[in-house]
């Protein structure tokens, strides 16, 4: 790995530390627990939003599905790259403790701990399928709301920053991840605009 992806690792992962982000950090990596937020979030913008926030919905749908279930599931597979705290001595792993149901675990201490080291040959660090798909979800409420986009795209790269704090990701991970999420976003807005060219 390039040596700049390594001391940056470093930096995010060890130096730039602080109890605040040890909690923090872990609880944006950990989608399922914002499951029940998302799926009222959803409902009301279903409900509330009119036909545009729809066909938003169902734009953020699709993109999210190709995005996490072909292209980053392809990629991950193709690339096999090995995720930092696999390789890297002195990687420092966060999460957040364990409970059911799964939004319990923003109430629980992190955990933060030296990562055990496996020399393992392939791994699934590249793509980081939470900055693909945040940065796909960003791009698709951005095409229709823009504002909440801005929004949506900041959330994306905390989301993103995340991963390399919590050992999960190499820095270097993150741009092209972000990138096929973005392009993703578009291809499915365009697409269904072509489809539905009448829609708000």
């Amino acid at each position: 790995m390039p040596s700049w992806d390594l001391s940056l690792l470093r930096h995010l992962n060890i130096q730039w530390s602080h109890p605040v982000l040890d909690w923090l950090m872990p609880a944006l990596s950990a989608i399922e627990a914002w499951i029940p937020l998302i799926v009222i979030a959803v409902l009301l913008t279903a409900w509330r939003g009119g036909r545009r926030a729809r066909i938003m919905l169902l734009c953020l749908g699709i993109a999210i599905a190709l995005t996490d279930g072909v292209v980053c599931n392809i990629l991950k597979k193709t690339v096999g790259r090995v995720r930092p705290r696999d390789l890297v001595e002195g990687v420092i792993v966060r999460d957040l403790g364990n409970a059911s149901p799964a939004f319990l675990r923003l109430f629980k201490a992190p955990v933060v701990k030296p990562a055990e080291m496996r020399n393992e040959t392939r791994g699934k660090s590249f793509p980081s399928s939470h900055a693909a798909n945040m940065f796909a979800a960003a791009t698709v409420i951005a095409c229709f709301y823009r504002r909440a986009g801005t929004v949506m795209y900041l959330l994306a790269a905390a989301v993103a920053c995340s991963r390399v704090y919590c050992g999960a990701h190499w820095p270097s991970d993150i741009p092209p991840s972000a990138a096929l999420g973005v392009l993703v976003g578009l291809g499915v807005v365009a697409g269904m605009r072509r489809w539905l060219p009448r829609k708000a």
